[in-house]
């Protein structure tokens, strides 16, 4: 037979090569066409797509094989079967956490996962002991059907002819009828599609059983190419078809069916060609182009996308520092950690087989691997799926440089290279959130275990294993001594644990969460967005690195079968299990998942439970994790504790004000201006947001901006703020700042108060004016976390700081509520006080009054006024109150679809026929609704 083919760099390209790619790349568009689908539908990825039809088609095996039963009734209970897992999921699971974060359901399809492979292990086995057994070809020829040069299997005809079939269904289904506008009604804005008559809980469940019909058809089809036995079908479908799947979903923006599956043809194609045109050495190539195509995507696809939020879990309370800092709440607090630290070295003194010492070793090196996971998903709100990509790191680097070097050494060298690379991934997290940073650390997970950690240059024992030659430690050899690495682990976490807490509570910690939470509200507190996030992921990265030096240390030879993608999605159900946020959940999380079975060893029952069902219990009934139910005893016990001791909360009284908060001197130098704007524009999409506009702002005056929504007046401040690329000059204090981000300006003096005042939802209301303080003396990442000076007396000066500011305008009693519970009134406050702790010379406030009620609006003129003149500074706002912005501002610009109509005192901008027509009206009661004089005296209660 005559094969086409050309050669191209050395690389063959035959007609067979490409016709078996195109195969392949089908199976991978046709697992995204189901990732789509839900995406779509729900923005969650889910991981149970591929098991619904692995359980089908092995059930489809079963019956026809062992029982009998015709293809042509076992095919449609395959289907049958996995529409029906698609609705029991919806109806038990996605249903319960559909308000939940997106991370919740993302982990709970973890758990229904794990437990449909467990049920299908729980069927009959379909042959004899040691019976190979196939999956059935629906389509079966004797001998492959010759086509010109290539070569037809029945398999490949089945895929050929499916695929596009039901490609062709699905997009008419989903563009063509009633059933595909709901669901794309529901999934653009559901709570309008309600208002509309259409059950959005009802489209959910039909998208869910679409999908699970699906993926039944992908696994039916797929089965025979895989060339595995039918008892493997909890395997067959992991991680590394899951990242191709979702590379060709990228390709289709994961909206568009067709896209997505012509990019699977085009990565099943590209990917064939590499894999028979590179030797046995370079096993794993194709995952290098997989992975720069992925980066590529995300990237491309994160400058035009809208930031996905929703990866973060529920907030924590925190505990009262009054009811904490009560002496017997202390002592519980110190009793607790004793008692689990005597735990573990009680544990360490019961065992005595090294078998024993190892299983518990891994177990402790998982607890710190989840702290790093709380550090980067936790508190940074970067979802790692790739995190034991960093664990690998850590091992193959401790042992290439443990040939030569000590093993201390070897290690600390591991954790450096692990912050390295952890940096590096980091960098896409500067434009990337949520979904798209996921992939990017699956992907680089895959790459690794796949690829890099097999190159000949870091396995240095037989057979391709890596073998740690300097292993003693205080003449220990670590590698043997199993005991003696146990206790190493242990003294590693909690130093771990330690320095991870001390991270969470320094002025660091409560950056990376105002990044978190707000990145632009962390910019205007002078936070660099980009030393935070990259300061998040060189700790995890350099933990998660120390885990792996560890790790290599526990078996003779290491392969990478003990860093498989599965581990770090383990990781990831750890942390949410536990509760991401936090430490005790880390460790929580992880003796749950890991060290139950290693207690119980051998016992189907407790890895169910900890793999599966007590997964999804835990997060259906306890979203937060198992450290919310920490919290409610500590609630409940700190309560006991205040009412035993007689505890009575004591009156907040001011004992500070304004003048002495400042550390900046008053003066400015004279004939400079605060602010000056000229010709600013601001462009979306071709058109003017912002025509041209020209202000200035004098020294200590106050300047009023008005006009109708959508004038510009937003646009504007933000362009100003640096949060808006703008044309113009913007000189602040004189200076020119166009070329600064947002960050660099607040540190000229810029204070900057929101319209929505959303602040950092899971920050106290103390801890957001620390992070404010950080204008005045910032904090350093090493002395942070290992509590050396200068950050002790730091964080001390800045919570009496802090306290001061509170206490003055009437918030000590919200001081350890979270923003997120206050009301938008008292938050508007807390922004004030910040502004203050930034010890701000100009400041830009957008509409102060939003969503407060009349009567606290016209006490905050009076504010306003009063902290504008203690601080000696100047203030641009943006307000649709006429009376209180016209009774504290000196001059007013009014703006009219982006441009100055009017500039002048309150009384000749109010009297211009043009504002008057544009914005004003004539109806005088609208103009004067309330009844407010300007003031000076310190208000400190609103």
């Amino acid at each position: 037979m005559n094969v086409l083919a050309v050669t191209i760099g050395g690389w063959d390209i035959t007609a067979q090569y490409v016709f078996r790619g195109f195969i392949e790349g089908l199976t991978y568009g046709m697992v995204a066409l189901g990732l789509v689908l839900i995406y779509k539908a729900s923005g969650v990825v889910n991981f149970a797509q591929s098991q619904f039809g692995a359980f089908g088609a092995l059930l489809m095996t079963l019956v026809s094989y062992k029982y009998g039963v015709p293809l042509g009734l076992a095919v449609p209970l395959a289907l049958v079967t996995g529409a029906a897992l698609g609705a029991v999921t919806e109806l038990l699971v996605v249903r319960r956490l559909f308000s939940q974060p997106r991370l919740l359901l993302f982990v709970a399809t973890l758990g229904v996962s794990q437990l449909i492979i467990f049920l299908g292990y729980q069927l009959p086995e379909i042959g004899n002991r040691g019976e190979s057994v196939l999956y059935p070809e629906i389509i079966k020829f004797d001998r492959p059907w010759n086509v010109g040069p290539i070569d037809v299997r029945g398999d490949q005809l089945s895929v050929l002819v499916v695929v596009p079939l039901v490609c062709a269904v699905l997009g008419w289904l989903l563009t063509r009828t009633k059933f595909g506008l709901n669901v794309r009604a529901a999934a653009d804005n559901p709570s309008a599609a309600s208002l509309a008559g259409i059950s959005v809980k009802k489209v959910s469940t039909q998208v869910w059983v679409l999908a699970g019909a699906l993926s039944a058809i992908s696994a039916v089809l797929f089965g025979p190419l895989s060339s595995e036995q039918a008892s493997a079908a909890g395997n067959s479908l992991g991680p590394s078809l899951l990242l191709k799947a979702l590379a060709a979903g990228m390709v289709g923006r994961m909206k568009s069916f067709t896209l997505a599956l012509v990019g699977g043809i085009g990565i099943g194609v590209i990917e064939t060609i590499i894999k028979l045109n590179t030797s046995s050495e370079n096993t794993g190539s194709e995952y290098v182009f997989v992975f720069l195509l992925l980066l590529l995507l995300v990237l491309v696809r994160g400058a035009n996308a809208k930031d996905e939020g929703g990866w973060a879990l529920p907030k924590l309370r925190s505990a009262s520092r009054d009811l904490a800092n009560l002496p017997a709440a202390r002592w519980v607090t110190r009793i607790v950690i004793v008692l689990l630290g005597g735990a573990a070295i009680l544990r360490g003194l019961t065992l005595d087989q090294g078998a024993d010492f190892q299983r518990y070793t891994i177990v402790l090196i998982y607890m710190i691997v989840a702290l790093s996971s709380t550090v980067l998903t936790g508190w940074a709100g970067q979802l790692s799926l790739g995190q034991f990509a960093f664990v690998g790191v850590g091992v193959y680097a401790t042992g290439y440089y443990g040939q030569q070097l000590p093993y201390p050494i070897a290690v600390l060298i591991g954790v450096v290279w692990g912050v390295g690379i952890a940096i590096v991934i980091g960098v896409p997290a500067l434009r990337l959130k949520g979904l798209n940073l996921a992939i990017i650390t699956l992907g680089f997970q895959l790459l690794c275990t796949f690829w890099l950690f097999n190159t000949a240059r870091l396995n240095n024992g037989a057979g391709g294993t890596m073998r740690l030659e300097k292993r003693h430690v205080f003449g220990w050899d670590i590698v043997s001594d199993k005991a003696a690495l146990y206790w190493i682990t242990l003294v590693c976490l909690v130093a771990v644990a330690f320095m991870v807490t001390m991270f969470r509570r320094s002025g660091v910690g409560r950056s990376v969460v105002a990044v978190r939470d707000n990145e632009n509200a962390a910019a205007a507190f002078t936070v660099s967005p980009v030393r935070a996030k990259l300061l998040s992921f060189a700790v995890s990265g350099g933990i998660a690195a120390l885990a792996g030096g560890l790790y290599a240390a526990v078996f003779r030879s290491f392969t990478t079968q003990y860093i498989q993608p599965e581990e770090s999605l383990r990781i990831v159900a750890i942390a949410v299990v536990g509760g991401v946020t936090s430490v005790v959940g880390a460790l929580l999380g992880s003796f749950v998942v890991q060290g139950l079975p290693a207690i119980f060893e051998g016992q189907d029952e407790v890895n169910l439970f900890a793999s599966s069902i007590g997964m999804l219990v835990i997060l259906m009934y306890f979203p937060g994790g198992l450290i919310s139910i920490v919290q409610n005893l500590r609630d409940v016990l700190y309560g006991w504790i205040a009412r035993r001791a007689g505890y009575k909360a004591k009156p907040k009284v001011a004992r500070a004000v304004v003048s002495q908060l400042s550390s900046r001197p008053k003066e400015v130098k004279q004939g400079v201006l605060p602010l000056r704007t000229t010709d600013v524009t601001v462009r979306f999409f071709g058109r003017p947001a912002t025509d041209h506009v020209s202000i200035i702002v004098n020294p200590g005056e106050v300047v009023g901006l008005i006009g109708t929504n959508g004038a510009g007046k937003t646009t504007f401040m933000n362009a100003v703020s640096g949060f808006l690329p703008c044309t113009g000059t913007i000189e602040v204090f004189g200076e020119h700042v166009e070329d600064k981000p947002g960050y660099q300006r607040a540190r000229l003096g810029i204070g900057r108060a929101f319209q929505n005042a959303k602040m950092f939802s899971a920050l106290s209301a103390r801890e957001t004016v620390m992070v404010a303080l950080e204008a005045r003396s910032r904090s350093l990442l090493i002395p942070s976390m290992l509590y050396l000076p200068p950050s002790p007396m730091q964080e001390r000066r800045k919570r009496k700081e802090a306290d001061e500011i509170i206490d003055y305008l009437g918030l000590g009693r919200y001081a350890d509520t979270l923003m997120a519970e206050l009301s938008t009134g008292t938050r508007r406050i807390v922004e004030l006080a910040s502004l203050i702790a930034l010890d701000s010379k100009l400041l830009l406030l957008d509409e102060p009054t939003a969503g407060v009620a009349q009567k606290e609006t016209e006490a905050f003129g009076p504010l306003i006024r009063s902290i504008q003149q203690e601080l000696g500074s100047s203030i641009l706002i943006i307000e649709h109150d006429m009376p209180m912005v016209m009774s504290i501002s000196d001059r007013i610009y009014c703006l009219e679809a982006g441009a100055v109509i009017s500039e002048g005192t309150p009384l000749e901008v109010r009297n211009d026929p043009k504002v008057i027509a544009s914005y004003l009206g004539t109806d005088e009661r609208a103009i004067n609704r309330s009844e407010v004089t300007v003031t000076t005296s310190p208000t400190t209660t609103v």
